[in-house]
């Protein structure tokens, strides 16, 4: 049997600056609606990682807002979208452990 490892520290999301933040939460909410929840769980200070809990059914509107968002923001972003009351898998369970609400 393997030897035991401590567990992992968790890691910080970078925060965002006010006007990225602001950005951010204005055009998801345009395009994903108005009762969405953002996290930012993104710990590296090269991209941005976004997690949005949402009601809606979401297909091309995914990737209509990250067109939008690429236009103003530098940096690559990633957009995890889940549905509220469903299993939260992969990486979106870091979001609800160490992310922070936009």
């Amino acid at each position: 049997m393997p030897a035991a490892r401590p567990q992992a520290a968790p890691i910080a999301p970078l925060p965002l600056t006010g006007e990225e933040a602001r950005f951010i939460s204005e055009t998801i909410r345009r395009f994903l609606g108005d009762d969405v929840v953002l996290r930012n769980f993104s710990g590296n200070p090269e991209c941005i990682a976004i997690h949005v809990e949402t009601d809606r059914e979401v297909s091309m509107e995914k990737y209509d807002c990250l067109g939008v968002l690429m236009t103003r923001i530098d940096r690559p972003i990633g957009i995890m979208v889940t549905r509220r009351g469903t299993r939260v898998r992969g990486t979106a369970k870091l979001a609800y452990r160490q992310g922070i609400i936009i």
